[in-house]
C-alpha cells in the first residue's frame, strides 16, 4: 500500500490534480482560531515528487484556466467540510 503525501497547500494540490495526480481524500482539523484548516492527501510516489519540485522551482507547466477552476472548486469543498 502506498503512504499518503499530505499537503495543506490548496494551491500545490491544486497544481498536483491538474497533473494527473488523484486526490485521495481531504482531512479536516480545527484550529485554535475557530478555522478549519484542510489538508489534502495524495498517493506518494517518485512522480509526485517529481512535479511537487517543479511546482516548488517555479518550472510547472499547467493550463491556468484548468488550474484555477480546480483550485476554487478545492476552496469550495473547504468551506463545505466535504471530501
Amino acid at each position: 500500500m502506498v503512504e499518503p503525501y499530505p499537503t495543506p497547500e490548496t494551491s500545490l494540490a491544486a497544481y498536483l490534480i491538474q497533473s494527473g495526480f488523484p486526490l485521495k481524500e481531504i482531512t479536516y482539523e480545527m484550529r485554535s482560531s475557530g478555522k478549519r484548516q484542510a489538508t489534502f492527501l495524495f498517493a506518494d510516489t517518485p512522480q509526485l515528487h517529481e512535479s511537487i519540485n517543479l511546482f516548488e522551482q517555479g518550472k510547472a507547466v499547467i493550463n491556468l484556466v484548468l488550474y484555477e477552476h480546480t483550485r476554487s472548486s478545492l476552496l469550495d469543498k473547504i468551506m463545505r467540510g466535504q471530501q
